[in-house]
């Protein structure tokens, strides 16, 4: 079974932080400011102060303070330049400011370092769409459909037919509701998780997200990560348990029926797996990873069926 995680290490700059929560965002941002007096060049204590200062802006940024969130924002970037996650949010200040031009600039800037940024991509076809590229707006944010953090495909159709009828803003803010995105709790928690997978560093990964459900146990986006992460790494009973949790939170989270789906099939039960994924397209007839699985089922039974024809043709 799945060992019990380790208790949390303290959080790094936690006193700025939390001056943020209360409001004093500049002072939480010269608290983090300060303490990289003297310590020139990288270090572990200065990529704990890139996050800080992008969780100062965060905070900021959802109290409208977004001068001193830009300003958190671009000292964070001095010091991780990398960090995709800050160049995403550097766009969505910088747009609240009314400066689309650099907001995209910004959004192109956290794609050239990941391609796949899932939010980045969507805030690029929403920019896409209002300068009258649509069909490519369109398209983009369809192939998007099987993402694992869209939990509710209703509003993910939703948001497509809102930018349809070129309604940007509802359409926007279906969209990000769709993917979780520009929920502050959930950045907080899924943004580093994911920045820890794409540097290797996969048992801090694990480590982290094993933590968070510990506090977030009803978010049923926690247990999908677990349960994901489990089946890759082969404990398929442990993820068949965490993919289960998370479906009973939220029985039409398809994204997790589909990985439950595929624990499923690991263990060789097939027929289960063919009924979960049944459920998915009955609601969602569409959903490319749900179809991909079927298809493959499908062709493997047929390749069963002609066996026995082509043995008896070859005698």
């Amino acid at each position: 079974m799945t060992p019990r995680p380790l208790d949390p290490e303290p959080e790094p700059f936690e006193d700025s932080i939390e001056l943020a929560r209360e409001g004093r965002h500049v002072e939480a941002l010269q608290g983090v400011l300060g303490s990289l007096a003297g310590r020139p060049g990288p270090s572990r204590h200065r990529v704990a102060a890139a996050n800080a200062l992008g969780r100062v802006a965060r905070l900021a940024e959802a109290a409208g303070d977004t001068a001193t969130a830009g300003r958190a924002l671009d000292e964070a970037l001095r010091i991780a330049p990398r960090f995709v996650d800050l160049h995403y949010r550097r766009a969505r200040v910088l747009a609240a400011a009314g400066r689309p031009a650099d907001a995209r600039t910004a959004l192109e800037a956290a794609l050239a370092i990941n391609p796949r940024y899932l939010a980045a991509r969507v805030e690029v076809a929403l920019f896409d769409a209002r300068e009258g590229r649509l069909a490519e707006a369109l398209e983009t944010l369809r192939g998007m459909a099987g993402e694992p953090s869209i939990d509710d495909p209703l509003l993910f159709r939703r948001g497509l037919e809102s930018l349809e009828h070129a309604d940007w803003d509802e359409a926007g803010e279906q969209l990000r509701r769709a993917f979780h995105i520009g929920d502050l709790a959930r950045e907080e928690i899924v943004e580093p998780f994911h920045r820890l997978m794409a540097a290797g560093e996969r048992e801090r990964a694990r480590h982290w997200i094993r933590v968070a459900v510990l506090e977030h146990e009803g978010w049923p986006d926690l247990h999908c990560l677990i349960g994901t992460l489990e089946l890759e790494d082969g404990h398929v009973d442990d993820a068949i348990c965490s993919l289960a949790r998370a479906l009973e939170l939220h029985p039409r989270y398809h994204a997790a029926r589909i990985q439950f789906a595929r624990a499923l099939e690991a263990l060789g039960d097939v027929t289960q797996a063919s009924e979960q994924v049944g459920y998915v397209l009955d609601e969602d007839p569409t959903n490319p990873q749900a179809l991909q699985l079927q298809e493959r089922w499908s062709r493997r039974g047929s390749r069963r069926r002609r066996a026995p024809g082509e043995a008896s043709k070859a005698a």
